[in-house]
């Protein structure tokens, strides 16, 4: 019996091939971060109790993510004789659940939306409902 377990002892440390290798390497992989932080063009979004940090225009604000100015592009219809000129009485401050889409600074934004509002934003936010939680 001990000679059995001599022969597999011998057998499985003769065998280096199949040992695990480990090496310390703090190597990070590179890439792009879209000013989003760590969301993709085309991820939809669930954001729940995020403060607006500013207004951008009739149709737009931006928010704080990890750090950043993300804007925030919607759509509405303006609401004839109603000082909020639309659905959304949004102003800095401001706590929202939002709904929507990254898109790319590229991608077509809402009519009559200011291009220069993007600023150095490589994507937005399209926000197919905003919920005003206060």
């Amino acid at each position: 019996m001990l000679a059995v377990a001599l022969i597999a002892w011998w057998i499985l440390a003769d065998n280096e091939d199949e040992t695990a290798v480990y090496v310390a390497d703090d190597t990070v992989a590179a890439g792009t971060v879209a000013p989003t932080g760590m969301l993709t063009v085309g991820e939809t979004v669930d954001l729940d109790g995020v403060e607006v940090s500013s207004l951008a225009g009739d149709m737009a604000f931006y928010i704080e993510m990890n750090g950043e100015r993300v804007p925030v592009f919607f759509d509405q219809v303006p609401t004839p004789g109603d000082a909020t000129e639309g659905e959304y009485d949004i102003n800095p401050g401001s706590i929202v659940n939002i709904d929507g889409e990254v898109r790319s600074a590229t991608d077509t934004l809402p009519a009559n939306a200011d291009p220069s509002i993007l600023g150095d934003s490589q994507n937005y936010i399209f926000a197919n409902s905003i919920e005003m939680v206060r």
